[in-house]
């Protein structure tokens, strides 16, 4: 390796390093505030998790910072290295624009590699780890999971929204049931839907995962042929299941490539189980008492079946086709961004570093914006995904080679 690589590489690696630093930083922020707040403040979670949130997160905050700090560095040493005329001093020396940015690129292929392992093993084993720190954070301790002024949290076949929560204390408890697919189900139940004025939580029962509430001057709403009954009870007591999950969640964002290979295999496998067929196998194998465990088995595959028949649908399924394709899209932002960040900083040719570091963030944030852009694509069929996952990339890359020329005279 030449000095003048060694030279240009050593700020590089410094600035990289800083902005990485700050940029994780400032995510990290709000990833905290975003996930753990109602946690922390509002339920009294252990200031443990806080840490262990941290471990967590700061892998997938590196599938964007990694990318957005290095086009930074690119941005502020090459147009410091033109604002101070050493580029042009290189230059006279018969040294070509793409010459000098060979350090840029080649540290782009190396932060690239780096990149792409992240996006296809650490930042999904993180991003799943995360999120089962804080379900498990609210399975252990309900209380969690009973939050004021937000969307209506869905538990065991009830669906709940609470007006304002004190402590123990809920003001506004309103109580839906739900169907079979999780939508609210009202005519179906015992009642349509629970209003209380205020309601009390009481004790966690870890044995049969029951939690217990104390209804004050509550509203019953059920529907009996044409007419609306609404008996009001001045104080009831109310149990609802907190189930545990047994299932993983299947976002395709929370799984590795070898994890997704994999299950999109199960989903073939699946895919050709008949459920009518299993049901009538557990049945018989639970009236056998010389097989009792086949009936679990049986019960087992059924539930399997009946989840990913209502899991994956269409849509999630070409979201797990195409997502390998995504990450290795993401990856490359590096290489693009080592291409258009040297013709872009001589360009400016200012040595204000605030303005490099604006500029770095005004193209990352377009950049970024058209991949996300095109991910929406994922949702439909066809070749269509696969290209315009890549047209970003493309469309950067042809920008850069454009720059370039126009820059090869400027020093």
């Amino acid at each position: 390796m030449k000095t003048l690589d060694r030279y240009i590489l050593r700020q590089l690696i410094g600035i990289t390093f800083l902005g990485v630093l700050s940029l994780t930083l400032l995510m990290l922020l709000g990833q905290l505030f975003k996930e753990l707040h109602s946690l922390l403040v509002e339920s009294g979670a252990p200031p443990r998790i806080v840490v262990d949130f941290i471990c967590q997160v700061v892998p997938f905050s590196l599938t964007f910072t990694v990318p957005w700090g290095f086009l930074t560095a690119v941005l502020l040493v090459y147009g410091r290295l033109a604002a101070d005329n050493e580029l042009t001093s290189m230059r006279m020396a018969g040294l070509s624009l793409w010459r000098l940015s060979a350090p840029a690129i080649g540290m782009g292929v190396a932060l690239s590699a780096l990149c792409y392992y992240i996006n296809i093993d650490v930042a999904p084993r993180g991003k799943q780890a995360m999120s089962e720190l804080v379900m498990h954070a609210a399975m252990d301790n309900p209380r969690n999971l009973l939050r004021s002024s937000q969307s209506a949290t869905k538990l065991d076949k009830v669906q709940l929204y609470i007006e304002r929560r004190e402590g123990d204390d809920l003001q506004g408890l309103h109580l839906y049931p739900l169907g079979e697919d999780d939508e609210i189900a009202a005519g179906n139940g015992d009642f349509d839907a629970i209003h209380a004025q205020s309601a009390t939580i009481g004790e966690f029962d870890t044995s049969t995962r029951l939690l217990n509430l104390t209804l004050h001057n509550a509203t019953i709403e059920f529907t009996k042929g044409a007419e609306t009954n609404l008996p009001v009870i001045g104080s009831m007591p109310l149990q609802i299941h907190i189930p545990i999950r047994t299932h993983r969640k299947l976002k395709p964002n929370r799984f590795t490539n070898a994890e997704i290979a994999a299950e999109l295999e199960h989903k073939q496998l699946v895919d050709a189980l008949d459920i009518p067929s299993i049901q009538r196998y557990e049945k018989a194998a639970a009236a056998a008492p010389s097989f009792p465990c086949a009936g679990k088995l049986w019960a087992e595959a059924r539930r399997d079946a009946e989840y990913y028949a209502a899991s994956m649908d269409r849509k999630t399924y070409l979201s797990f086709k195409t997502e390998g394709v995504k990450r290795a899209s993401f990856a490359c932002a590096c290489i693009v961004f080592s291409l258009i960040g040297v013709p872009l900083a001589i360009t400016a040719r200012r040595r204000d570093t605030s303005t490099g570091f604006a500029l770095g963030i005004l193209v990352a944030a377009m950049y970024f914006m058209a991949l996300v852009f095109c991910d929406l694509s994922r949702k439909s069929g066809g070749i269509a995904p696969y290209i315009l996952l890549w047209l970003p990339n493309v469309l950067c890359a042809g920008f850069a080679l454009w720059q370039h020329q126009k820059a090869k005279f400027r020093g």
